[in-house]
């Protein structure tokens, strides 16, 4: 399990994911599992992510991810067609994959998240899953034979700002006081750095609510599409840790005639700590320099 959160509006597409893998057991297994990536298809620019089964035996859905997409592209690389594509293979390979098969159905269960902007200046989200019905509003406790695609479009463009949230995951724990200040938000249009900032304090206190169950971490990889230059995605990291290095986005072009790049599981390393959680100002700074973090590696104020 985990938690994905995906919100937008006339400026951005922002994408919060926690990157802990728990094992069937509940036990954590890593706390430093990516599971997000960016996708350029010839009509739209989306991040993605993706929750359930991450690796079992030979199998790592991040990678498969990928390769599944990319193949999916090669039949119609349009945004649409690409996801019904893909949700064809999906189900075929969850079918036949010896890897997958040898794990218990109930921990088949997968969903992926695709948000982003049309070429035409509209905000797409589509959702494709083998146990979570969005008709019925009902999540199978095993997988089911198909995978699934529910896609919506927004029905005004981008710039007239309608706003979405979207969860997937540990959903559950999410309040509506969460969802109503992060509403608020989108709705004003209130800078990339306030949004990011309310969304990832939400994800790190969802990590501690008893509906997570322990399933959802503090180490978070965000993602960010800009409207107007929407077919750049920045990548972003929090931790609860110091930390060296920040893991990237996965990349993928899969448009017609594009670069076909794959790039997966990149982390930028430095020689110094470049990752600091967020401390009470007066707290000793968490590099272990002694001072408190106002006076060390606080972020100074513009």
């Amino acid at each position: 399990m985990t938690f994905a959160l995906v919100l937008a509006n006339a400026d951005q597409i922002i994408q919060v994911s926690d990157r802990r893998l728990t094992g069937w057991d509940g036990s954590v297994f890593t706390e430093a599992s990516g599971k997000v990536g960016h996708l350029l298809c010839d009509d739209a620019s989306v991040l993605y992510s993706f929750t359930g089964l991450a690796t079992f035996r030979g199998f790592n859905t991040s990678t498969w991810l990928m390769e599944a997409l990319q193949a999916a592209a090669k039949k119609d690389a349009r945004f649409r067609e690409l996801i019904e594509h893909f949700a064809d293979l999906a189900t075929e390979y969850f079918r036949s994959n010896p890897d997958v098969l040898s794990a218990p159905v109930k921990q088949r269960r997968l969903t992926v998240m695709l948000s982003g902007y049309t070429s035409r200046g509209h905000i797409v989200s589509a959702l494709i899953s083998n146990f979570q019905d969005f008709v019925n509003f009902i999540d199978h406790p095993a997988a089911q034979p198909q995978f699934t695609v529910h896609c919506e479009l927004s029905n005004m463009p981008a710039s007239e700002n309608p706003t979405m949230i979207q969860a997937i995951g540990a959903f559950n724990a999410m309040t509506d006081v969460d969802e109503r200040e992060l509403r608020q938000l989108l709705e004003k249009r209130a800078p990339h750095a306030a949004i990011r900032a309310k969304a990832t304090a939400i994800v790190g206190e969802i990590s501690d609510r008893p509906r997570s169950a322990g399933t959802v971490g503090k180490r978070l990889n965000t993602g960010r599409i800009d409207y107007r230059s929407p077919l750049i995605a920045c990548a972003g990291y929090e931790s609860d840790i110091v930390e060296q290095g920040i893991p990237m986005l996965d990349m993928l072009d899969a448009r017609t005639g594009g670069t076909d790049l794959l790039i997966s599981q990149l982390q930028l390393t430095t020689d110094v700590p470049v990752v600091y959680p967020v401390v009470h100002r007066n707290a000793l700074c968490p590099c272990g320099s002694g001072k408190k973090y106002r006076f060390c590696h606080r972020p100074r104020r513009q």
